[in-house]
């Protein structure tokens, strides 16, 4: 996996030198008030830096939240791209000459809705819940290179609800931020709560780095790293080959489309 087609997302700015260090160049922001789950950063102190920037724009906009976006339009020419999830975002930068990235989690899963959006966007974030044969599948058959996630954790959900602040204020608990939480079933997650509501993460970080050289590289524009809560030394340690237990449930399983397959 060559280091310049490696996107990783920064969760602060003193991360880059370190990855500067490894030859990486892409970087990915979530921006202040757009985005959920992940630190954000202001627009102007990003438009300083001296790296290839990416911007994420991942929080579900209302009426309000457009208008809001539409000011700071004239803020985002520096960007190298803006990976959105909200369709709206799409409809107000659509003319705007800045390329963009449909990333929505849950729907990039075949090669016909894709390349639907590929006819309209610069690119598409893969969905990271495709079993391997069908990734194999669906990168073969896209139209122009796609965003591969390889690291990260996979995010179950997304609220525009304070679940956190609510469960918190019925069981009388200090308020938390970020919380890891225990299902009765024993599956953990880990909730990230902001004031544009709740996502919740799967606790287990997936990885396809150990498979990368098996996919097709002319069709991928970037591999993306979601470091989350790893370090740069620990995100260096894994490009140069350590193990780690990962879980990769979708990737590894045969996709369930009928609750009946489940007793196959």
């Amino acid at each position: 996996m060559r280091r310049d087609k490696i996107l990783v997302r920064i969760n602060n700015l003193d991360e880059i030198n370190d990855y500067k260090k490894l030859d990486i160049s892409n970087f990915l922001f979530a921006i202040e008030d757009y985005s959920i789950g992940y630190n954000t950063f202001k627009l102007d102190d990003l438009s300083k830096l001296d790296v290839n920037v990416y911007l994420l724009v991942n929080r579900v906009l209302d009426n309000e939240g457009i208008d809001s976006f539409k000011k700071i339009i004239d803020k985002l020419v520096f960007a190298k791209g803006i990976i959105f999830e909200d369709i709206g975002v799409y409809e107000v930068l659509k003319d705007k000459g800045i390329p963009l990235i449909w990333n929505q989690n849950h729907f990039a899963v075949n090669s016909r809705s894709i390349n639907i959006w590929l006819d309209k966007v610069s690119s598409v974030v893969i969905s990271n819940e495709l079993e391997k044969s069908e990734l194999e599948f669906v990168l073969d058959k896209v139209n122009k290179r796609v965003i591969l996630p390889v690291l990260g954790l996979n995010m179950a959900m997304y609220s525009r609800r304070y679940l956190l602040s609510f469960y918190n204020a019925y069981k009388g608990l200090k308020t938390l931020k970020r919380a890891l939480l225990k299902t009765d079933n024993g599956k953990e997650f880990i909730a990230v709560e902001n004031k544009y509501g709740t996502v919740l993460f799967y606790k287990n970080y997936y990885s396809l780095l150990d498979d990368v050289n098996e996919f097709n590289d002319d069709k991928v524009l970037f591999y993306y790293i979601d470091p989350n809560m790893l370090n740069t030394i620990e995100v260096k340690e894994l490009l140069e080959g350590k193990k780690s237990d990962f879980i990769n449930p979708f990737y590894e399983n045969k996709t369930v489309y009928r609750i009946g397959d489940l007793n196959d």
